[in-house]
């Protein structure tokens, strides 16, 4: 095995450590839980669904994408929505990255708003992910949005009056932009100075064709980071 292998091994073996200890400490029954989307995700899909399988455990899921819905029902896993279960006891998922003053950005899967919905519907909201994520700084990573087909030209000015310049998302098996679950265009924003996450939030949201961006400022009740041999809550409400 190389180097590089090694690396990548190492990091989902700490994807995994983050979604068992996310699964067997933070899960309980009766629970009503909203799983997320990405990577360290469906390692946390793979632990309920043996948790489920063994008796040990039964909940409701509430999928925060179509790529999740699809995860969950693999897993055997009993799956609803939003409209069923509103009020959901915790949700879980993971981060693009996490600053030291745990502000989150996510949306690199393009399910965003989504997301963001079902962790401010939540009684807890619940991160996991592995240590390569932790710590970064805020320009480390482009700031996702979701943007309405027709406004994808309009908001380019707004964006860069507040220091951004957008790039659609190209993805691979189709030509043109990356369409969401909702059917409009994702977009990453570079900014070329530092900013306040809490204001820009706000600002983003604020321009007339962006539905949602990918900054969580204070969403985070709990994260687990997982390390090489063990996963660590580094933050708890």
């Amino acid at each position: 095995m190389n180097s590089k292998d090694s690396k990548v091994s190492e990091q989902e073996k700490s994807k995994f450590l983050a979604a068992q200890k996310a699964a067997k400490e933070f899960i309980f029954d009766g629970f009503v839980v909203g799983v997320g989307t990405g990577s360290t995700v469906k390692h946390f899909v793979q632990q309920l669904g043996e948790l489920v399988d063994k008796d040990e455990l039964e909940i409701i899921t509430i999928p925060s994408s179509s790529e999740t819905h699809l995860e969950l029902v693999k897993a055997g896993l009993p799956v609803s929505t939003l409209l069923e279960y509103p009020e959901i006891n915790i949700y879980v998922d993971g981060a693009d990255i996490i600053t030291r003053d745990y502000v989150l950005i996510k949306g690199g899967g393009g399910a965003l708003t989504v997301e963001k919905i079902m962790a401010r519907a939540s009684e807890e909201f619940l991160v996991i992910a592995d240590s390569s994520k932790y710590p970064r700084d805020l320009l480390s990573y482009p700031v996702p949005v979701e943007i309405i087909k027709q406004a994808i030209i309009t908001v380019l000015q707004p964006i860069f009056n507040l220091g951004g310049e957008l790039q659609l998302r190209y993805g691979s098996g189709k030509k043109g932009p990356v369409i969401t679950d909702n059917g409009n265009i994702i977009g990453d924003i570079t900014f070329r100075q530092k900013y306040d996450p809490f204001d820009m939030e706000m600002k983003l949201n604020n321009i007339a064709g962006i539905v949602e961006n990918g900054l969580f400022p204070s969403d985070a009740d709990k994260i687990i980071i997982g390390q090489k041999n063990s996963a660590k809550l580094i933050k708890k409400s």
